[in-house]
């Protein structure tokens, strides 16, 4: 483990308060903006739509309604989640616009950094890290996304898995199931840990049930299993949309190849689970980086994964770099062109053809974490010490 120097106390409280001030801005920004119109939707599109969506799936779940259709006069866009997590909403959408957004801002901005503290402990040198960060925080809150929650809740289970408390790593595991599904790909980092593989079975399947079934509590279960087979149905009709920031996006932008969208994923599965087959040997370092190698996979290999989703993939990677006392100088040149694409890619600090360029054309939003997924997985097959890199 990397040697910790601890911030001190008059220092401490710096970094959560950008971390705040971040939430603040783009909590404000998006509730005072005016309404916008959109083609076929018949009402006003607040800034904070993503937001609405979840608060409004709340009372489509209470008042039996399919949650998967589209509401023109309620908001843009579907609903994509599940039931489970439509329930757990609840704490939010029966509070003020405004303070539910302000909420549910703060838990995703703050959730990684938690995570992050977990892990490592915030020194002087890895909150440098979790500032490099803040863009992509930025990005994610604007979005009223969850994907700050998802990076959160992972970070947190890989430290209880560390820290041998199974029961606490499988329920974190479980909640980013019901918010996104490709978080269950996590529960593989179990193999490096066998002694917690078992205890992790035994109790991951009744609380998967029971999340499951949870709404049925309110809408019985034939309802529910009416909204699943909605779900899947919105699923496969999604699967068969274009490409956004993805693997699949860059290939067809770079080389005009356009493979099967199922054979990418599963080839890329396929690399992604191999060292778990062919190394032998693991030390700390190799299973942080393996596990941050996952979190990227679940971003570059969603052929649907937009701006705000990246969060997972950039957390991920500053997590990975956290584990070197000292980063080698190709690891630095891969950050900063992150920095420069992934990060600052969708902002205005670029002018509006170049921003269109790098995230769109050139697919430079996600080609850095392409680079950086292919690396981590190339330093985990090393046989010597990551840190002599």
């Amino acid at each position: 483990m990397v040697k910790q120097f601890n911030l001190n106390k008059s220092q401490f409280w710096l970094l959560p308060l950008c971390y705040l001030l971040v939430v603040l801005f783009a909590t404000n920004r998006n509730y005072f903006l005016p309404f916008s119109q959109v083609s076929g939707i018949s009402c006003d599109v607040t800034q904070y739509n993503n937001y609405i969506i979840f608060k409004n799936s709340v009372f489509h779940l209470f008042q039996n309604s399919d949650l998967y259709k589209s509401y023109p006069n309620e908001h843009y866009d579907l609903f994509k989640y599940t039931p489970t997590f439509s329930l757990i909403f609840a704490f939010f959408a029966y509070l003020p616009n405004y303070l539910g957004l302000l909420l549910w801002n703060t838990l995703n901005a703050f959730l990684p950094l938690i995570g992050f503290n977990r892990i490592f402990g915030l020194s002087k040198y890895k909150a440098l890290f979790a500032i490099v960060f803040i863009p992509e925080v930025l990005t994610s809150v604007l979005n009223s996304q969850s994907n700050g929650i998802i990076l959160g809740l992972l970070l947190l289970a890989f430290s209880a898995i560390q820290k041998e408390k199974t029961y606490w790593a499988s329920f974190y595991i479980l909640l980013t199931v019901f918010i996104k599904l490709f978080g269950g790909l996590f529960f593989v980092l179990f193999l490096l840990f066998p002694k917690q593989l078992k205890k992790s079975i035994l109790f991951s399947i009744p609380v998967f049930l029971l999340l499951f079934l949870l709404p049925s509590v309110w809408i019985g279960t034939q309802s529910l299993f009416e909204q699943y087979a909605s779900f899947l149905n919105l699923l496969k009709n999604d699967s068969q949309q274009f490409v956004k920031y993805s693997m699949m996006g860059w290939l067809n932008s770079w080389f005009q190849f356009y493979p099967s969208k199922n054979t990418i994923i599963a080839v890329g599965l396929m690399l992604q689970l191999l060292p778990l087959i062919l190394v032998k040997s693991w030390n700390n370092q190799s299973k942080i980086i393996y596990a941050m190698s996952i979190l990227i996979w679940m971003v570059i290999f969603n052929h649907m994964a937009e701006s705000a989703t990246f969060i997972i993939a950039v957390g991920a990677i500053l997590v990975a770099l956290s584990t070197f006392d000292k980063i080698p100088n190709f690891l630095w040149i891969l950050l900063i062109f992150m920095f420069l694409t992934t990060e600052l890619g969708p902002s205005d600090i670029y002018p509006r053809e170049l921003r269109i360029w790098i995230v769109d054309t050139a697919q430079l939003k996600v080609f850095p974490c392409i680079l950086f997924w292919s690396a981590m997985l190339y330093m985990v097959f090393r046989k010597k010490d990551l840190k002599a890199l």
